[in-house]
């Protein structure tokens, strides 16, 4: 049984993140249905948060989708400038979620938008102002989570019904997107899948772009989703199951530590729950150039669903790291936590402003 809510409309920013060891900034989606808002707050490298109007720091832009009117806004930074009109297409509804992507070279925005089904390339004007560029791709299933390997060659976007994910080759220069090799199916290639359900949601990716890891948005029990991508696409399909291991349950969100990019690491496995009798929290796994290995888990009691966990230290474990959540009221919340070895401890939370709508994107920015 699929239990997915993915990245529903998330933050992406137009330049490489770099994030520094002293503290920095995290963008959040409110995803307020009635209108939507994003907060900024501040993080110290100790954990400490607080709320903040402004990014002094040398990014260009940063983006917002908003699900229900399938439309994105641009802001300029530092100063926090709004493009005055907002980025929409008839040919783009991104009802059920949208997810976002900058180009490392910060030229292009790629999108994936669940209503329509597709996956588009805009255009970065020097004023954050945003341009439909080529023909939206049509995909094979409801898609919203997407991701963009460092050197900028490379994006993924999932197909969580279907149970697969589909590669595709990036132009620099035109920002065209290029099919590379055939859509991965887990159903397919894991016989585990048919007892657990292989359902991908949100993906990361190492630094030498072949080691993909996802979330599996399943409640038969925690478990992750894992693949190589090699230049004639996917080989090496597994799923990581965690039962017996963690009380968790839904894990859909996996971000990397600054040093499992880099080769060998923990790796962060946010895990949504369900609300009552399936917990939320965070799993850390150890990654050791593709071997993933369960380390520990924090449950976050007071959570009713969880999202996306941050890095906010550049090196190491990314100590401190952060983790938005929210109660059964939609009432939601950052948590940040500090890292020993594969140990987290609890170090400050604030609430945002967001209320009645279940806020699950955050992207974090150095300072």
């Amino acid at each position: 049984m699929r239990r997915s809510f993915g990245i529903l409309a998330v933050i992406a920013l137009s330049a490489t993140v770099s994030l520094a060891q002293n503290g920095g900034y995290l963008l959040i989606n409110n995803d307020n249905v009635n209108g939507n808002s994003a907060d900024i707050d501040t993080i110290s490298s100790t954990g400490a948060l607080a709320p903040r109007n402004a990014i002094g720091q040398n990014f260009k832009c940063f983006f917002v989708a908003d699900a229900v009117s399938s439309d994105i806004a641009a802001f300029q930074i530092p100063g926090l400038k709004k493009v005055p009109t907002n980025f929409t297409n008839r040919q783009l509804d991104g009802f059920y979620g949208i997810g976002l992507a900058v180009s490392p070279n910060g030229k292009f925005l790629y999108s994936a938008l669940s209503g329509s089904g597709n996956l588009a390339v805009m255009s970065i004007a020097p004023d954050c102002s945003l341009t439909l560029v080529g023909t939206p791709i049509n995909q094979p299933d409801t898609s919203m989570s997407i991701a963009i390997t460092k050197d900028g060659r490379a994006l993924v976007v999932s197909h969580v019904d279907l149970g697969g994910a589909q590669a595709y080759t990036l132009n620099a220069t035109t920002g065209a997107m290029t099919t590379l090799g055939p859509q991965l199916s887990f159903n397919a290639a894991v016989s585990e899948c048919a007892n657990v359900g292989c359902y991908p949601s949100a993906e990361d990716v190492d630094d030498t772009g072949q080691f993909w890891v996802w979330g599996n948005a399943t409640l038969s029990g925690p478990s992750i989703l894992t693949a190589k991508l090699t230049p004639r696409g996917f080989t090496n399909a597994a799923v990581a199951v965690y039962t017996g291991q963690t009380t968790l349950q839904n894990v859909q969100t996996p971000w990397f530590s600054p040093a499992a990019r880099a080769g060998n690491g923990n790796l962060y496995l946010g895990a949504m729950g369900f609300g009552t009798g399936y917990p939320a929290g965070i799993i850390v796994a150890t990654f050791d150039a593709g071997t993933i290995t369960y380390a520990s888990s924090t449950v976050n009691s007071a959570a009713f669903y969880t999202g996306t966990v941050q890095t906010i230290g550049k090196t190491g474990t990314g100590s401190p790291i952060a983790q938005i959540w929210d109660d059964a009221e939609a009432n939601n919340t950052v948590q940040s936590y500090t890292v020993n070895g594969a140990t987290l401890t609890p170090a400050s939370s604030l609430k945002t402003t967001s209320s009645g709508s279940f806020a699950f994107s955050m992207t974090a920015v150095g300072r």
